[in-house]
């Protein structure tokens, strides 16, 4: 009995310690959530005026590396496949950045203006010691240099680098299943994409079947016939298993290298609040934004400008990108593109009084007058609105040169399907999000009220209806998430997830620096400097010829 007691008074202890870790805890995701809903966001200015990249995303020169995908919940992910030529550029292009901005500014080209983003740009590069660094490259072992590179990248962009490590001859044994109901009949078009995309879920969004693809599924199909009927021997897997690498790697067109039997890659990816068509549409007995023109779309060039790395002549735009997706009519378009409308701080009814005052980074140590803030709901006429540094963050991640801008893809879900993405490789997806809860309506062209108040729980209330929860840990957890599929340029219902939880991704803070008014291709040539880029120095007054 005595020893009894003794276990019994211990439980106790034990229990009651871990049920004070678990409290403190839950005190610490309150506490963060509530440091998300109560943080400066957007960006402070006192006048419209060009703009620079300040912050340290990696710049892709590769098309097929990168994936833009919209779903419910108004948000935009961006992913970025990193091979081994951005890892390698990473340090160079910091540091090319940072040489052709001090340039410009030690000449006189360009006078900053407003904020010190530079200031705090220059102080990062110069403390990791980025420019040594970056000149060490051809000196040091590829492997070696490659690693020093993904630390300071995963430093400067906490939460956003993700190594992948995936068993794919485990995927496969799980995949292989599927096609046992193909072995005595033709997979159509659709089934054919489905399966081909199950290989590596929420990460292949192969859209057409090429007879190139088709062959090698209709192989892979075959190969796998053989192994069931050769009671599942070693060799008949072998050779299975090599046709569905061989269908896997073209499907995917090689951005997922192999180390072994394991996939071993690193991605960097980006979620952002957006806004979209000022409507509101039911699913379900839910009113939830309407999302315009779902399906595939690549970047398109502007019709009047006719580049895709187009900047407005409107002030109004902040000489920020505006990268078009879709052609309406003859003169418009459907763009990914900042606020057109003034936000007076002063003026403005619903943010909190303290961001009234702020004078964060100001060259002057006066108020901000004016906020980009986005309204993560209904506000545009069609396009997607994304605020001032996030759309400068996009466009860093893109490629350089025009010509490889229409080969980037952008996927746009219907209006009541999420995004569901395995963000960090561990076969568990998660529905997309973001920490950021503020959405209002326009009138007179003006902000006007909050469609949601600014704290979590209203606003996914708001935003999300019904049809969720919240687990021990505050996390919220959908009961069913429908997500789309794409065949050709379509979006069609996809997959629905059941009892899946939802990413709060961390809101990135936006990291520019104003600068005087300069000629837009003067702009635009500046936002696309890189080490691996030819940049045009006439055009950025550097270069007499």
């Amino acid at each position: 009995m005595k020893k009894l007691s003794i276990f019994t008074a211990l439980l106790l202890i034990l229990l009651t310690a871990f049920t004070a870790q678990a409290t403190e805890q839950n005190k610490i995701q309150s506490e963060k959530r509530n440091d998300t809903e109560n943080e400066l966001q957007g960006v402070y200015y006192y006048r419209i005026e060009p703009s620079f990249y300040t912050g340290f995303a990696p710049r892709c020169q590769e098309p097929n590396n990168i994936h833009i995908h919209l779903g419910r919940g108004n948000q935009v992910r961006v992913t970025l496949v990193l091979s081994n030529p951005v890892i390698d550029s990473y340090l160079p292009d910091l540091a090319f950045r940072y040489h052709v901005y001090d340039e410009l500014i030690k000449t006189s080209k360009i006078k900053l203006t407003q904020n010190l983003g530079f200031e705090k740009f220059a102080r990062i590069i110069k403390t990791e010691n980025i420019v040594k660094l970056a000149g060490e490259r051809n000196r040091m072992n590829p492997r070696a240099y490659r690693k020093i590179s993904l630390e300071i990248l995963e430093k400067l962009n906490p939460g956003r680098v993700f190594h992948i490590h995936i068993n794919f001859d485990q995927q496969m044994h799980r995949w292989s299943i599927q096609l046992a109901p193909f072995l005595n009949k033709k997979p159509s078009i659709q089934e054919s994409l489905a399966l081909i995309n199950n290989m590596l879920p929420t990460r292949m969004w192969v859209s057409e079947l090429p007879w190139r693809l088709k062959d090698k599924l209709k192989n892979a199909i075959a190969l796998y016939g053989i192994y069931e009927e050769d009671l599942k021997s070693e060799n008949a897997w072998k050779s299975f298993y090599h046709a569905a690498v061989e269908l896997f790697e073209a499907a995917a067109n090689n951005i997922y290298p192999f180390n072994g039997k394991m996939l071993d890659f690193y991605e960097f990816t980006a979620v952002y609040p957006v806004g979209t068509l000022n409507q509101m549409a039911k699913y379900d007995g839910r009113n939830i934004p309407l999302y315009p023109c779902p399906g595939k779309r690549n970047l398109i060039h502007h019709q009047r400008t006719k580049v895709v790395d187009h900047i407005p002549d409107k002030v109004c735009y902040g000489y920020l990108p505006w990268l078009p997706y879709m052609h309406v009519g003859k003169t418009l378009h459907n763009s990914f593109h900042t606020l057109w409308f003034q936000n007076n701080v002063k003026r403005n009814t619903f943010i909190p009084k303290e961001w009234k005052q702020n004078t964060k980074n100001s060259r002057t140590g006066k108020p901000y007058p004016y906020l980009w803030l986005l309204s993560r709901g209904p506000m545009s006429h069609g396009c997607t609105h994304v605020n001032a540094g996030h759309i400068s963050e996009l466009r860093q991640m893109l490629p350089s040169d025009e010509k490889a801008l229409p080969k980037v893809v952008t996927y746009r879900n219907k209006s009541n399907h999420f995004d569901v993405f395995d963000i960090d490789g561990d076969g568990r997806p998660e529905v997309m999000g973001v920490k950021y809860y503020h959405a209002y309506s326009l009138k007179h062209k003006k902000p006007y009220k909050r469609r949601a108040p600014a704290d979590r729980k209203s606003f996914y209330k708001w935003l999300y209806v019904n049809g969720y929860r919240y687990d021990a840990d505050g996390g919220l957890v959908f009961d069913q998430a429908p997500t789309s599929r794409f065949v050709r340029k379509n979006a069609y219902k996809g997959e629905t997830y059941e009892n899946i939880p939802l990413y709060e991704a961390e809101y990135t803070p936006e990291t520019l620096q104003f600068y005087n008014r300069m000629p837009i291709p003067f702009v635009r040539e500046l936002r696309r400097i890189s080490s691996t880029y030819d940049h045009n120095r006439k055009v950025l007054k550097l270069d007499k010829k």
